[in-house]
Formats: structure tokens, sequence, C-alpha cells
């Protein structure tokens, strides 16, 4: 990523974000699609910096921006046509009222057409999140191929039988499409060996289905040179090690806000021969990653 500042007047209020919003260590502010409502949010960012990827790629022809349903019946918005979200879903929750970055994470129970939608109270460090009726959300889920944005109101805050509250029908809907291949930034550790045998330990920084980004301290290989790349990783509650074959696509001096002792490298890599039960769980991953607000 190239990051260069971006002035608070450059940045649209109220409209669609056509950039991904970073802090100056690389964090997500405001991911590419998303509304900045109010200019003070931005005023209360200012000191931990906004910049933006000056060299990011316009998004892929299959990856639309984002559309938003309004106008209609509720029952037409949630779930949008032809969409049949699963129960237990991953929702992310954000707080309108309170901290603007902070996201919290809580499970899809269910819906009762034209009335409300049922979220499980999301947990924050061994505690349960306390909100309260009236209150407005942010709730972005991902569901087949598309993200889903829209805001709401809490209905009413349960706890019996279990902690759970009612979410009013969205008054809009945003939707974008995902690429066939999205990325998600990660954070993962990785072992990654060369054919002579020199191994190096790396940190693997954006993933998706195909291939990853790799930052590392030591030398790896050129263009087209082939690579095992062995990391751990969880789902929700499953845990796996899988070891990747993949070809070298490009190295370049990283941009990295790691704390490594020597400079990094950038290695951009394309797996192959993945086995169907390792495409899952990287599919199950990318889009968990998607779903939590960090997509690439």
């Amino acid at each position: 990523m190239n990051l260069q500042p971006v002035s608070i007047e450059d940045i649209p209020i109220g409209m669609p974000l056509p950039w991904q919003l970073y802090d100056r260590y690389g964090y997500t502010l405001f991911a590419r699609g998303e509304i900045v409502a109010h200019r003070r949010l931005l005023e209360n960012l200012l000191a931990g910096g906004l910049l933006r990827d000056v060299d990011a790629l316009p998004p892929a022809k299959e990856t639309s921006d984002w559309v938003e349903y309004k106008d209609l019946p509720p029952s037409e918005m949630f779930p949008p046509q032809g969409i049949k979200p699963q129960v237990w879903e991953r929702v992310q929750l954000r707080l309108l009222g309170r901290d603007i970055q902070a996201h919290h994470y809580a499970r899809l129970i269910g819906y009762i057409r034209d009335q409300s939608i049922l979220v499980t109270t999301p947990v924050d460090a061994g505690q349960r999140v306390i909100m309260v009726d009236g209150e407005r959300v942010e709730v972005r889920m991902v569901t087949g191929s598309n993200i889903y944005v829209f805001q709401s109101v809490i209905l009413r805050a349960c706890i019996s039988p279990s902690h759970y509250f009612h979410l009013a029908y969205p008054a809009r809907v945003r939707v974008q499409k995902l690429r066939k291949s999205p990325w998600a930034r990660v954070d993962l550790s990785a072992s990654v060996t060369n054919p002579q045998g020199v191994q190096e330990v790396a940190h693997i920084v954006n993933l998706s289905l195909s291939g990853a980004q790799i930052h590392s301290p030591g030398m790896l290989g050129g263009k087209n040179d082939p690579l095992r790349i062995t990391f751990h990783l969880s789902v929700d509650e499953l845990e796996t090690t899988l070891v990747l074959d993949a070809l070298i696509q490009h190295v370049r001096p990283a941009k990295s806000g790691q704390n490594w002792e020597q400079p990094l490298l950038e290695y951009g890599v394309e797996f192959c021969n993945i086995f169907p039960q390792d495409a899952l769980w990287l599919r199950s991953l990318v889009y968990q990653r998607i779903a939590e607000g960090y997509p690439v």
C-alpha cells in the first residue's frame, strides 16, 4: 500500500466513500462504500491520521459500487430478494451513538418478517455489551456473495430465555457484491520454505482464496519461484493448520507497521493445486474477516 494523507475537505460527507480510509498505522477507519455521517467524526479521528491508498487499483468489474435498496416494503429489503441468511451467521454491529471505531460481533438468531430481526447480545472481553432500547446501530453481514449494511434501532433488549435483542427492520439497505476471489486483511504468522530447504518466519497480511500477501525479513526467492507456506488459522471455535504450495508473483520492499529489526520484503504469491478441504478453510476465514469489516 502507498498511504498518503487526505484532507477532511476531500472526504465526502453523507455519501459512499470512493476509497478505503486508514489511520497512520494502516488500520481501516472506513471501508470503501461506507458513509461518513458527520464531519465531527473525521475531526475526532484526525489526530490518528486520515490516509488512503493512492496505489489501490479500481474495483474489478465484478465488484459493483454500493447499491441502496429503499422505497420498498420492509419485507422486500430484509432479506433482499433471493438471499436467505442462515441462523447463527456472524453479524457485525457498530453502536452509532458511541465510539465509531468500536465493532462488536453477534449472531443472527432469525427474523420476524415485517417486524424485527433477532440478534444475540455481543460479548466483549468476556463481558456482555450493554445495549439499550432505542439505541441506533449499524449492521453488517456477509450473506451469499454480497455484503449487506444497514442502520437500525434496538426495539427491545431481552435477557430471557437468553441474552438477545430485537432490531427494527431497516428503512434502507446497502449491498455490494464480493469479487469472485475476495481479499481480506489478516494477521497470521507463517513458516515459509523454498526449494533449497531455507525456512523463514513470515507474516501473512492479506489473504484470498487464490493467494496471499506475505511480509518476510529474509529473501525467499524471485518471481515464479515455488514456496511452501504453513500457517495455523481458526474460524469460530474450529482450528487447523494449512500447508499450501504457491508461486511468487512479485517481490518488493514492504510498507509495514510491524516492529521488525530489519526491513521487510513483500511477496505476492499465488496458491497452487489447493485441495478442496483447504479451499473451504480459506473461504471460511476470508468471509469471516470480511464480515468483521476487514476487506482489502
